[in-house]
């Protein structure tokens, strides 16, 4: 039954993911505004429907501090549905893994639409993604990233990177703490492949999820920034998880 139910979502996902993007072109090639603005339109409608799809329920959700423009998002990571359930409430840049790139339709459509993927096991490619981010934010643009690098599964966060703190930092920019979790382990991502995990994930008939969006956080300090949005986020995860958590 498992396998039945995420197949059957996974080929819906698809063919919502390819009517999306069939809109997005045609209406992109008649559109004479900021693309930007378009792309994300057509992303957050995407989102919302592929939540649905998906069987992921938002229980509580605080987006108060959600802001128009440049500022940089720094978000725990969970698993690969995150950027899903964000993106269907706030406009960002994001910076991705590879791995979702890769997932026929999906990976172009996310493309399309701002999300920036990188290989997170190539040096190289880490340091594109924080040019990338910088370059953004000195536009006048909001970035999300994932300051782990990566997905966990312990408690609160594991090593917050600092690049993304520093390049906030030098231009001025604010940062924004947001905490994500999950009720259930399966939704954490523990498996090595990718198919299995979207199996594990989607192939019950609901996922339960919980996201904070903090207040503004700026210092001149990189790593002053760093401790506060990670201390943020550890103490949201933390009540989250209280009398909810199927996990801790």
């Amino acid at each position: 039954m498992k396998y039945f139910i995420a197949i059957t979502r996974g080929l819906l996902l698809l063919v919502h993911t390819a009517l999306h993007m069939t809109a997005l072109a045609i209406h992109a090639f008649f559109y004479s505004g900021e693309r930007d603005e378009l792309g994300f339109r057509y992303r957050r409608l995407w989102a919302k429907r592929a939540l649905r799809i998906l069987g992921i329920k938002v229980e509580a959700i605080s987006i108060n501090n959600i802001a128009d423009n440049n500022v940089l998002y720094v978000s725990n990571h969970r698993t690969l549905t995150d950027p899903i359930v964000q993106i269907a409430y706030f406009d960002s840049y994001i910076i991705a893994k590879s791995e979702v790139g890769s997932i026929p339709i999906i990976g172009k459509g996310a493309e399309m639409t701002g999300i920036i993927f990188v290989d997170r096991s190539k040096i190289n490619s880490r340091l594109a993604a924080r040019n990338k981010t910088k370059e953004l934010l000195s536009q006048g643009k909001s970035v999300l990233v994932y300051a782990e690098g990566t997905t966990t599964v312990e408690k609160t966060t594991g090593i917050f990177k600092i690049g993304t703190f520093k390049a906030a930092s030098e231009l001025g920019v604010r940062v924004i703490p947001i905490a994500i979790e999950y009720r259930d382990a399966k939704d954490y991502w523990s498996e090595s492949s990718l198919a299995r995990q979207m199996i594990n994930q989607v192939g019950v008939w609901r996922s339960y999820v919980k996201m904070n969006i903090g207040a503004p956080i700026y210092d001149e300090v990189p790593k002053e920034s760093l401790k506060k949005v990670q201390g943020w986020i550890d103490n949201q995860l933390i009540n989250m998880q209280k009398g909810w958590s199927k996990v801790f």
